[in-house]
């Protein structure tokens, strides 16, 4: 190769470095597509000749002129040549000689490639520096072979050698040349790269049944460890593929492969289940909170404190939380700290957010009991459809007749239930602060936790409590808002709530507590009323009035948990009927006092007498009383003497006899039966008629 030649391309390697890989920058598409472009930029009178379908001498005459812009140069034989530029030609000429190479065309020749490339982002920077290497070093090898009078044999053989110089790490041969140079007409990225890398390291050395087979123990929710998955592997082999195992690569080879060719996604779902693959790789619905207000929607949820506390009776146990939390502003609206979730403590902490803040438009809660009771929530997706056809009837929930929409959350979809963030913040700005703090699992446990314990240094149930309610409100709803909508960030999260309220329904006190009434199912009023079975207790609600106006009726009634005295009795469309009052003096235990008996059948006799002053008052006064015989009797002598039914007279009269002769006949000599009859008559004290 000629000193010049030769010169140009070390120039250029100084200018790139010659470390392994060149130190490459990243290539962009863009940077590909100028490469490309780049090659091969002059072409010879014969070659404009081939792409315009004229001759070699109208061309040079194209060049004289200045038609085309020519570059004038002596080849080998000191003769004049013209060379052209590629992109001073027209854009059909230039399209023409990319299809004829099957190069891709610049973007203002054409708007698609010859075949469409992967986008460079897919490839990782070692492999665009891989591909940045072979479009360098092709363009120049390109370059010298182009050039007027050049021995191509010769140029291919002077390269190679430079190759071996300048990059010894490097198996570069005219045949590497070729290859790239064909993957750079096809515009093939892939095959700019080393497939011997190591990228590729160990994916093609194990046979795919082999790799089927690993798949199937690796990807199971019993997470077989890797290397037993590879011993399974192994005795699957003998059984089904004996001529596989010979040639079974080693565990580093699976081990390699199953960190490199295994998804993450596919990981998770494979070993980990579907909760898992939702929860951390599926795709979830972002929601929009610019549009929302506040009291729009509530999320409800339960949170067990991290923190052991101490009973009034010295038991050690941890409470839980019930609250309501504001989507829009982030802040706690209804909060109740129990000893367990229930429904009964939803509605405590409902009542509290309702007197604060208004009444919510919509609620969020989980599938929960505490939530999905009939007569709070209503059953949401747990309600069954009848068996024969005929709805059951159940009470309005407590929602429904606050005019609360409640909607259910998606069954172990984490991703939903943005409470649980919030919750987060309380264990770590709040459960953290007490000594009792448990952790939410083993490695989270302090170590001086069974000393503090065993000390006996346990915080009362009743300073948690104050300590939540003092920090809810004044602590944490103060706290800077750091949600979706980014004008709010940085303001205080009462604010936010108070900028973005446009409604709030509010009720008072007296009618709320009519409206967070619990309700019983649709029950018969019995001799002794209804009943409330409650803390294993059997409770009679029961009034003269309500048993003797519905009897056997259906009806159902609300109750204040807090105060079981009366309960409101409503008909199965929703009508008030009455408040009746717990009534139990008709209970007896056996070895009751004379005194409880006495009034226990003291009402029963009221009872008694009530219904007879009914009937009383319902009968037809004693003066000019018929009894019911002598209605009777007179109907069937007005009928008689006034014959109203004619007697039948039938047009023929047929006599059935029968086909033996009579029991008794009567014959000479013989029982005379009417004598007989008539004797009979007088002994038994009858009269005889005539």
């Amino acid at each position: 190769m000629e000193g010049p030649k030769i010169g140009h391309c070390k120039a250029e390697t100084a200018r790139r470095g010659r470390s392994a890989g060149d130190n490459l920058p990243a290539l962009t598409m863009a940077g590909y597509e100028r490469q490309v472009k780049e090659m091969a930029v002059t072409l010879s009178s014969q070659e404009v000749a081939a792409l315009t379908g004229k001759t070699e001498r109208t061309v040079r005459r194209w060049a004289e002129s200045g038609k085309i812009p020519a570059e004038r140069v002596l080849n080998k034989f000191n003769s004049p040549e013209y060379l052209f530029s590629l992109d001073a030609l027209e854009p059909h000429l230039q399209q023409k000689y990319f299809d004829g190479l099957k190069l891709p065309p610049s973007p203002e020749v054409a708007q698609t490639l010859t075949k469409e490339a992967k986008p460079l982002d897919t490839y990782s920077i070692e492999e665009q520096e891989e591909i940045a290497f072979w479009l360098r070093l092709v363009k120049q090898w390109q370059g010298y072979r182009n050039k007027p009078g050049a021995n191509k044999t010769e140029v291919d053989a002077n390269f190679v050698q430079w190759c071996k110089l300048e990059y010894p790490e490097r198996a570069i041969s005219v045949d590497t040349l070729y290859r790239r140079w064909n993957a750079v007409r096809d515009n093939d990225l892939d095959g700019l790269i080393d497939k011997r890398g190591k990228w590729k390291k160990g994916k093609s050395s194990i046979p795919d049944p082999m790799w089927q087979a690993f798949l199937y123990f690796y990807l199971d929710e019993r997470q077989h460890p890797l290397k037993k998955c590879y011993e399974y592997t192994k005795l699957e082999m003998q059984t089904s593929f004996p001529e596989l195992v010979g040639d079974m690569p080693s565990y580093t080879t699976f081990y390699r492969r199953a960190q490199a060719d295994i998804p993450e996604p596919l990981k998770v779902l494979g070993r980990e289940g579907e909760k898992a693959f939702r929860d951390r790789c599926a795709p979830y619905i972002r929601r929009v909170y610019d549009d929302m207000r506040s009291n729009e929607w509530w999320i409800a949820d339960n949170h067990t404190f991290d923190i052991i506390t101490e009973g009034e009776n010295g038991q050690r146990h941890r409470l839980y939380l019930t609250a309501f939390f504001d989507a829009r502003s982030g802040i706690f609206t209804g909060c109740y700290v129990t000893n367990a979730p229930s429904s009964q403590s939803t509605l405590i902490a409902l009542r509290r957010g309702i007197l604060k803040y208004g009444i919510p438009e919509n609620i969020y809660v989980d599938n929960g009991r505490e939530f999905l009771t009939y007569d709070v929530g209503g059953l949401g997706h747990r309600k069954k459809k009848p068996k024969d056809g005929q709805e059951r009837f159940e009470p309005p929930p407590v929602f429904e007749r606050l005019g609360i929409h409640m909607t259910n959350a998606i069954v172990r979809n984490a991703k939903a239930k943005i409470i649980e963030r919030r919750f987060r913040d309380v264990k770590d700005h709040l459960s953290r602060l007490f000594d009792t703090f448990t952790g939410g699992n083993v490695l989270e446990k302090p170590e001086s936790l069974k000393f503090i314990l065993k000390d006996g240094r346990i915080p009362l149930d009743s300073t948690l409590v104050e300590t939540v309610e003092e920090l809810l409100d004044w602590y944490f709803n103060q706290q800077p808002y750091g949600g979706a909508v980014a004008k709010d960030h940085g303001k205080p999260r009462q604010q936010v709530y108070n900028e973005n309220l446009h409604t709030k329904r509010v009720a008072s006190a007296e009618d709320l507590n009519l409206m967070l009434m619990r309700s019983s199912r649709a029950q018969k009023v019995t001799r002794r009323g209804v009943h409330l079975d409650i803390a294993g207790q059997r409770i009679d609600y029961w009034n003269d009035e309500l048993v003797f106006n519905y009897l056997g009726q259906q009806v159902y009634y609300r109750y204040d948990p807090d105060d079981l005295s009366e309960v409101r009795v409503y008909d199965l469309q929703d009508r008030f009927i009455m408040s009746v009052p717990a009534d139990n003096t008709a209970v007896l235990t056996y070895g009751a006092s004379k005194e409880e008996v006495k009034e226990a059948m003291a009402k029963v006799r009221r009872m008694e007498r009530i219904t007879k002053e009914a009937k009383k008052v319902s009968t037809f006064p004693a003066f000019g009383r018929h009894t019911a015989l002598e209605l009777v009797m007179e109907a069937a002598h007005e009928s008689k003497v006034a014959r109203i039914v004619p007697a039948a007279s039938p047009k023929v009269l047929e006599l059935q006899r029968p086909d033996e002769e009579p029991l008794l006949k009567a014959v000479a000599g013989g029982p005379d039966l009417d004598t007989m009859n008539r004797n009979a008559m007088k002994r038994n004290g009858g009269a005889e008629h005539e």
